[in-house]
């Protein structure tokens, strides 16, 4: 079969649910649009198939949702989370249902006008499907013997982790698929560029050479966008107020495009006084992308992980004195220190190749809370395993530098004599710890909850009965930032027992819903962004050690005990703090062991069945975020634990 974009007849794309036709382009009526796409079901039913899809330059890269209608729409359906289109074009790899009906896609997540198109569709071999999935031999094993086994669900699960990931020494050739040139029907701005704003490059040509000079001046020449204006930074720059800013060295270059979605930007987002985009590094076969999560105050606080690939409005040059002999990257660098959090965009593509890296790097700080110290009270919720909840008491008790805090053990319907002598033993030592007996069925957020209501503290912290403390000063480093007024959820960075990441965090998609990014990295390395050495902003954090303000908690109504009784409802209580403006945070400088699910009998390997209808639940609540973590990057695989192209 040709691939659909040799045939006479390609595909159409129509609009399905909360869109409109504008023109020639396509207006979202909310933040959920669908389109559908014509042909491809009847042609790929139950094949392997390879989709490109592009979306304009000037629109936000976002990852489409891509869904299979199974027998009559409107019924049951199939949902894939693919890249965004972040180098121009996207693709991805995977399975047509065989029932599949129709087929729709959601280009975007804001309402308003987009374009979208698919650019081809082609069928893959068994041969190459089997040769890209032995990428990862172990998910391929996985992916073939579930299907002999007629294990459906998590056969298609393996498969989507087998071909959702190339590493990034791979990106040039990766390149070669999703990389494309302007498309005017496809590339139309959105705002009057005859009226737009002018950009204004001001250069720092200290050192450089003539050819460095010239190297920016015909980026800036080659523009989508002319309104823009080139100044030596040493020299007389006439920038007035109503202009944008680039902050460039001689030999930084730019996409022909960048200038144009920097205006697009600040249009569609008139409250952001500053915005910054990605980068690719090196040359050549080493050339890589230096993708950014976004707006992370907490992370740039340890380090400035933007340098100056970025653009701000002139009226902010106001607000510095000495900005003209300032450094390029310390000016951005004091804007983005100084700016709100509501008034930094994140554009996230690559739009900048710099002559030399930006500095990032600053002195480690030291995050401890200290001064007045607010009550603090530790909820373990348990049923028997003395054998994990000992370790774990005894080093919380021991360890715990912090003078104010209690423990409470929700006991739930322990029987073991073992279990009963020990927390017997340790209340008469400790008279920090008490018991509260809670009956019933297992239900996670139900103990919790019953934890929280008896609990005495200013700040609850929600602790797993098989984790132990490594940090003395846990308490100290999560209530660094838990005492902010725009923070909910704290975590902390778990490690295994042999010393390799667990948790430093949860990626919204992983795997489809959520999952740990970062796992299986050992406890020094620096990570993506450098991230699993370094506080950042997350969406979510695990209950297996979270401190949240008491306050906060009670606000959002705890935890969900109803329809996630067991699985997700840490993450549902993350991301319903995040509804309310309360940032979430992983303080990886304070490290905790977590055997993770010892108590549950090994989590990680059950059926997708298990706990399916928590995870449902979970999907249809928070798909608008779960499709595009905005802690994370679209252009990024959210089938590999660490940084990876999808």
């Amino acid at each position: 079969m040709p691939p659909l974009d040799a045939l006479s007849d390609p595909m159409t794309l129509e609009a399905a649910r909360d869109v409109r036709l504008d023109g020639e382009r396509f207006f979202a009526l909310s933040q959920e649009p669908w389109l559908r796409v014509n042909g491809l079901h009847g042609m790929f039913s139950g094949e392997v198939v390879e989709i490109r899809y592009a979306a304009s330059f000037y629109d936000e890269p976002v990852r489409p949702i891509l869904r299979f209608w199974l027998g009559k729409p409107g019924e049951n359906f199939k949902e894939n989370i693919l890249p965004g289109p972040c180098e121009g074009a996207g693709a991805w790899i995977g399975r047509v249902p065989h029932e599949t009906s129709e087929i729709w896609v959601s280009p975007t997540n804001r309402s308003g006008p987009f374009n979208f198109r698919i650019l081809s569709a082609r069928p893959v071999s068994r041969i190459d499907a089997l040769r890209k999935a032995a990428a990862a031999p172990k998910r391929l094993f996985f992916a073939l013997s579930a299907g002999a086994v007629e294990l459906k669900e998590e056969s298609e699960l393996n498969w989507r982790w087998a071909f959702g990931a190339a590493p990034m020494s791979a990106y040039r050739s990766w390149c070669a698929v999703r990389r494309r040139e302007s498309d005017p029907a496809l590339d139309r701005p959105y705002s009057e560029w005859a009226i737009g704003p002018r950009v204004v490059a001001l250069v720092d040509e200290r050192g450089a050479t003539p050819q460095d000079i010239e190297t920016t001046r015909a980026s800036l020449a080659a523009q989508s966008y002319a309104n823009c204006a080139y100044f030596a930074k040493t020299g007389d720059a006439a920038v007035d107020a109503g202009d944008l800013i680039l902050q460039l060295v001689a030999g930084d270059r730019l996409e022909p495009y960048a200038c144009g979605y920097f205006v697009e930007h600040f249009a569609r987002y008139p409250q952001h006084a500053i915005a910054y985009a990605d980068e690719t590094v090196g040359e050549g076969d080493a050339l890589r992308p230096l993708y950014k999560p976004g707006w992370s105050a907490t992370l740039h606080g340890f380090e400035n992980y933007v340098g100056r690939a970025a653009c701000f409005r002139a009226n902010l040059l106001a607000e510095r004195l000495g900005w003209q002999e300032a450094d390029a990257d310390e000016l951005i660098d004091g804007l983005l220190s100084a700016a709100q959090h509501d008034r930094v965009g994140a554009l996230r593509r690559p739009l900048f190749h710099l002559a030399r890296a930006s500095k990032t790097r600053r002195t480690t700080i030291d995050a401890v809370c200290r001064g007045e110290a607010p009550t603090v009270t530790v909820i373990i919720p348990t049923r028997d395993r003395a054998d994990l909840l000992a370790p774990c008491l005894q080093s919380l008790l021991r360890k715990s530098l912090y003078p104010k805090f209690d423990v409470i053990v929700v006991d739930n319907d322990s029987v073991k004599t073992r279990t009963q002598a020990l927390l017997k033993e340790l209340q008469a030592k400790d008279a920090r710890l008490k018991v509260l007996r809670e009956p019933g069925p297992f239900n996670f957020s139900a103990l919790c909850n019953a934890g929280a209501r008896a609990a005495d503290g200013d700040f609850l912290v929600f602790l797993n009965n098989d984790t132990e403390i490594v940090t003395p000063d846990w308490i100290e480093r999560l209530l660094y930032f838990a005492r902010a007024p725009d923070v909910g959820a704290v975590g902390a960075k778990l490690l295994y027992p042999r010393g390799r990441v667990q948790h430093a965090g949860v990626l919204l998609g992983m795997g489809g819903v959520a999952g740990h990014f970062g796992a299986g990295l050992s406890e020094n390395e620096r990570g993506w962004l450098n991230r699993n050495v370094l506080p950042h902003d997350v969406s979510a954090v695990t209950g297996a050690c979270m401190m949240i303000e008491r306050r906060k908690f009670d606000d959002v109504g705890g935890f969900d005990e109803v329809d996630l009784p067991i699985e997700l409802n840490d993450v549902d209580l993350c991301l319903r703090l995040n509804a309310r403006g309360w940032r979430a945070i992983c303080n990886t400088q304070t490290i905790l062991i977590h055997l993770q699910s010892a108590s549950r009998k090994g989590g990680t390997l059950r059926l997708q069945r298990v706990h399916h209808a928590e995870r449902c639940a979970f999907y249809a609540r928070w798909r608008a975020v779960i499709r595009d973590d905005p802690h994370f990057h679209p252009g990024l695989s959210l089938y590999a634990p660490t940084e990876a192209l999808p």
